[in-house]
């Protein structure tokens, strides 16, 4: 294996840090050069990094910037501001996913959050979530921007292909349970969320442009053979 496959840090380096941390994410930035993120709003308009809609038990969407910047994610360490991941990262590429989906707490309607997202996107960044019109959207507005959408296992990897490629995306983020055989596509084919050496191996034989993980010291010690 060669490094010409790309490895992302999925939220950083979650199996050694609390994801979506500087310090995960400048962790991950050791032994890869990108990293995944999740945005979300705070109830005063931040856009936080978070995965799920709550953080510590607390409602992102519901609790202003003061409290969740206090919160503790474990060792210390606390959440973070999109841009101060960005501040922080600022020759790394990111993939930004944009979590805003109906009936999550804090779902815009008019997308605005996928917008203010795109708008702080800087060349090689990728846009990207599991909302369809959201990156409908972003694509639209900013068509200067790197943009994909993320599916679940739910939707056969050809639809979402289909989708992209209609809508000018240039990414397709499938959990990677998807990915069974060699993928024909001009498209970028990133899976998510690929733990097993063995696994990744499998999809880079099926073409994959790169593999999102938690643990990306792991997956790049198998796939690169210079590291």
């Amino acid at each position: 294996m060669t490094r010409q496959i790309l490895i992302i840090g999925h939220r950083g380096w979650p199996a050694r840090y609390p994801g979506n941390t500087i310090v995960g994410l400048l962790a991950a930035t050791e032994v890869t050069d990108r990293v995944e993120v999740d945005v979300r709003r705070s109830s005063d308009g931040k856009l936080v990094l978070a995965h799920d809609p709550t953080i510590r038990g607390h409602i992102v969407s519901e609790t202003p910037w003061s409290v969740l910047s206090e919160l503790d994610l474990g060792d210390g360490h606390k959440p973070a501001l999109l841009d101060e991941a960005l501040a922080a990262l600022p020759h790394v590429k990111v993939q930004l996913e944009v979590k805003n989906l109906p009936g999550e707490a804090g779902y815009e309607p008019d997308h605005r959050i996928g917008l203010e997202a795109a708008e702080r996107a800087r060349a090689g960044d990728i846009v990207s979530g599991f909302n369809w019109e959201t990156q409908a959207l972003v694509r639209r507005v900013y068509p200067d921007v790197s943009t994909g959408i993320a599916v679940g296992e739910h939707i056969p990897l050809d639809e979402a292909v289909r989708h992209c490629l209609d809508i000018g995306h240039s990414a397709v983020i499938p959990e990677f349970s998807l990915v069974t055989a060699a993928v024909n596509t001009e498209l970028e084919i990133y899976p998510y969320t690929v733990n097993d050496s063995k696994k990744a191996e499998e999809l880079v034989e099926f073409g994959v442009t790169g593999i999102i993980t938690d643990d990306p010291g792991l997956i790049a010690r198998r796939l690169w053979s210079d590291r």
